[in-house]
């Protein structure tokens, strides 16, 4: 079965309005407000993003989802200041992102960086946390990126995941209130992936970073994120927690096999069952309490055995979301013609 992590908070956006957590303040200024933001390129016959509007409450980890030239990047680089929008305002705890940037309220991992290559990791990360007014010791952050047994080597002899890893160190050492990473675990392998997030949900439990990631790794946004935002043809498709967005792929099932005779009347020992479907060999139940069904199942119905748990995946509910919009977007070019 699928593990489970503490709750998470719903969404801020005019659908939703997100409760006060551990880590926030009632009252609080929010980390990012995007406001009917509209940004089009030089060129373009299209928009890049339409009208897009949200909150994000200080303390959150969202992750950023969308197909290839869905408005990602662009949102992206509105957020930290690398663009200005067209129409609408982009505010980082209450400051344009430019400004935000110059008070070190935001620290970036972006693909396109690049890093220097002729130093030590101890030597480029110590240079990066002297620009910021109150940084992490260098020990600190070389720990946080799991880059101790590293700091003597120079940067030019090391991997790709290595590198990703100083990256995230001269994201971190700042101690920045806003961290944006732009798919931050390339080229990392599984343990390492696996620490780096512990690392990003460290930073916002205990010190209340919020956190914007975009990735195209569904297991890391079920790990790390309290809320999901899909983005598509420049327009926000979904904002939702993952829990919420999973639904959308349909709810869990429990399926079992009769050892004899099956038991007519079993479901009057089950709560939280939507459906049943009967079979000649494998029994399906839909059911939106699955921990619940599961446990009444072996407690109640001792013919039932081979009992398994299936939920619906992200991934699942992800293309559901991009083919609803792109089936919407044929109709109305449809409608049009």
């Amino acid at each position: 079965m699928r593990s489970t992590k503490s709750a998470r908070p719903a969404p801020t956006n005019d659908r939703a309005t997100e409760p006060s957590g551990a880590s926030r303040t009632v009252g609080s200024t929010p980390a990012v407000t995007v406001d009917g933001v509209g940004f089009r390129y030089p060129q373009a016959t299209e928009p890049a993003l339409r009208n897009v509007s949200f909150t994000v409450e200080p303390g959150t980890v969202v992750a950023l989802l969308g197909p290839n030239g869905a408005g990602k990047s662009t949102l992206v680089s509105l957020l930290i200041g690398l663009n200005v929008p067209d129409s609408g305002a982009v505010r980082i705890f209450d400051r344009a992102p430019r400004e935000a940037l110059r008070h070190g309220d935001i620290g970036t991992m972006l693909q396109s960086s690049g890093i220097a290559e002729f130093v030590t990791v101890r030597d480029l990360v110590a240079f990066i946390g002297r620009q910021y007014r109150n940084p992490m010791s260098v020990d600190e952050a070389l720990a946080a990126a799991g880059l101790r047994s590293l700091a003597r080597r120079r940067v030019e002899k090391l991997s790709g995941g290595e590198r990703q890893r100083v990256r995230f160190a001269l994201t971190l050492i700042g101690r920045s209130r806003l961290l944006v990473l732009d798919e931050p675990t390339n080229e990392m392998d599984v343990a390492t992936r696996h620490s780096f997030w512990a690392t990003v949900r460290a930073a916002a439990v205990e010190r209340g970073a919020t956190v914007f990631f975009t990735t195209h790794h569904m297991a890391e946004v079920d790990a790390a994120a309290d809320r999901v935002i899909v983005v598509g043809n420049g327009r926000i498709l979904a904002d939702e927690t993952p829990d919420d967005l999973r639904r959308r792929a349909g709810t869990p099932t429990v399926r079992f096999r009769w050892s004899g005779e099956p038991d007519l009347n079993f479901l009057e020992h089950l709560s939280g069952v939507l459906d049943f479907e009967p079979g000649e060999d494998v029994q399906i139940l839909h059911t939106d309490h699955p921990d619940r069904t599961l446990r009444e199942l072996i407690g109640s119905v001792p013919s039932a055995v081979d009992i398994s748990v299936t939920e619906a995946s992200l991934d699942s509910a992800y293309l559901a979301v991009i083919d609803d919009d792109a089936s919407a977007l044929a109709a109305t070019e449809n409608g049009i013609r």
